[in-house]
């Protein structure tokens, strides 16, 4: 905050009459005409800065987490898309940022394009959530991997935790067989609800543990 950077410097002179007030020239008429400055055409792009990255395909419950877990008013509604910027939140030392849903064809500008992937690089952790009420949800899973690994292998090397949100939804079984799947890919997921106080608790365990760690950095 309040970090300030020069860019082009400016010409010198260019005083106004202001410059040439004086005690016998009150109302001065002069002005000293100034040098041209220094000019250039940029692009500036802002990166967002966040500990945890709430990542996966739109319409995955992402906001609704950042919401429950934080003071964060991020719109939720039952469409893809209802997230256009990135939304962002604190839980105690973390920031959290909720990035909009990525499609197939994101790292080369389909749906909302790089223009979130960009964002991603920027955090230390992301949580990647795949629907329990998918009709693939490994196939959406690698989905997401795909772009990501598109877009550069630096984002891939980052620590993911998986979450299989929105478990009120299927039954026991169903949860029991999307396991197995990922088993099979050799990840481990985390069943969650927004309705389920203890699979919430989970989630915040893992939290305190990363705040534990960015306090021993």
């Amino acid at each position: 905050m309040g970090q300030r950077e020069l860019i082009a410097k400016g010409g010198k002179g260019g005083k106004g009459n202001w410059y040439f007030r004086s005690g016998t020239n009150i109302s001065p008429r002069q002005s000293q005409p100034g040098m041209p400055g220094e000019y250039f055409e940029l692009q500036l792009e802002l990166k967002m800065i966040a500990d945890v990255g709430f990542i996966g395909l739109p319409n995955v419950g992402k906001s609704s987490l950042l919401n429950e877990l934080t003071k964060a008013n991020a719109k939720v509604a039952n469409y893809q898309f209802t997230t256009l910027e990135p939304n962002l939140g604190a839980y105690y030392d973390l920031i959290l940022a909720d990035i909009p849903g990525l499609i197939e064809g994101a790292s080369t500008g389909k749906g909302l394009g790089v223009k979130f992937l960009r964002h991603i690089e920027r955090t230390k952790v992301l949580f990647h959530f795949v629907t329990a009420d998918s009709p693939d949800p490994v196939k959406d899973y690698k989905t997401v991997r795909t772009e990501l690994e598109s877009y550069g292998d630096l984002i891939l090397n980052k620590p993911e935790y998986v979450f299989i949100s929105k478990i009120d939804t299927v039954d026991e079984k169903t949860i029991s067989k999307i396991k197995k799947d990922f088993k099979k890919i050799k990840k481990e997921i985390i069943p969650i609800s927004i309705i389920n106080p203890k699979s919430i608790d989970e989630v915040k365990k893992i939290l305190n543990s990363l705040i534990k760690q960015k306090s021993v950095i």
